[in-house]
């Protein structure tokens, strides 16, 4: 008996356990569910629009430009689910599309809103006079836009064309860059400092040995003088008076030159 007791308690058990974990589930899904209101994103989207369509340009512009403390307070004072940021800029990205969507003509619906995390995403998409548009809100898990983005939607023509367009432009540039570097190495020719080119100095020549004067061929010894009689006479009287004897004594035969090495040994 005590035994069915205790199996009857444990498979009541269970069957809490179980419940309990579906309840939390179920309230986990519910708390995804109502993270975010529908109604409310669709609401802050057509109050943007709405502003958009109905305003002045110079109204946008001043939007557009506003301080971000200046947009906090007026966010504040209308009681508006935006950041001073987020705010700001919402109406310069319309700014700066205005011209090319045109006047405001219908919105065409919206997108079932996408959960990220702690963020929604909700679009709206639109048509204006010269083309369609997508506008995406994120929103946080509070209900507070964090960001606004208007993505205007172009052809296939007007991409090209705009692609086409950005690469003439970056070519032209480069171009004139190169044009206008050529002319001015080209003024560089009429700089008087530039005309005369710099003489090179070219190191002094090395000065050539002297050359040795050519050996002058030995003299010949053989030639005889005797026939020369102002020497003889000369030659007699030197060795007269050097030997202290008279020129009767001794007959002058023959007359040589003696070799130079003799005499600077003497």
């Amino acid at each position: 008996m005590k035994q069915n007791i205790k199996k009857v308690l444990a498979a009541l058990v269970l069957a809490v356990s179980v419940l309990g974990l579906t309840a939390c589930g179920n309230t986990a899904s519910v708390e995804q569910q109502d993270m975010y209101d529908e109604e409310q994103l669709q609401s802050v989207a057509d109050y943007l629009i709405t502003r958009w369509s109905s305003m002045p340009e110079e109204e946008i512009a001043q939007y557009a430009s506003m301080d971000k403390e200046d947009a906090q307070m007026l966010i504040d004072a209308e009681g508006l689910p935006f950041t001073g940021d987020s705010f700001i800029s919402a109406f310069a990205g319309y700014e700066g599309s205005m011209k090319e969507l045109g006047a405001y003509r219908s919105t065409d619906g919206y997108e079932d809103p996408e959960v990220k995390g702690d963020e929604v995403t909700f679009v709206a998409n639109l048509t204006y006079e010269n083309r369609t548009a997508k506008l995406s809100l994120v929103f946080t898990k509070r209900g507070i836009v964090e960001s606004v983005t208007l993505d205007p939607k172009y052809s296939v023509g007007e991409i090209l064309k705009k692609a086409g367009m950005n690469t003439i432009l970056g070519m032209g540039t480069v171009f004139a860059v190169l044009i206008f570097i050529s002319l001015v190495i080209y003024c560089f020719n009429f700089i008087p400092g530039n005309q005369a080119p710099k003489q090179e100095t070219k190191p002094a020549p090395k000065p050539r040995p002297a050359r040795k004067p050519a050996a002058r061929p030995a003299v010949q010894h053989s030639e005889n003088l005797v026939d020369d009689k102002e020497l003889v006479a000369a030659i007699t009287a030197a060795i007269c008076a050097y030997t202290g004897t008279s020129s009767d004594g001794f007959v002058v035969r023959s007359i040589r030159r003696a070799e130079s090495s003799r005499w600077k040994r003497a």
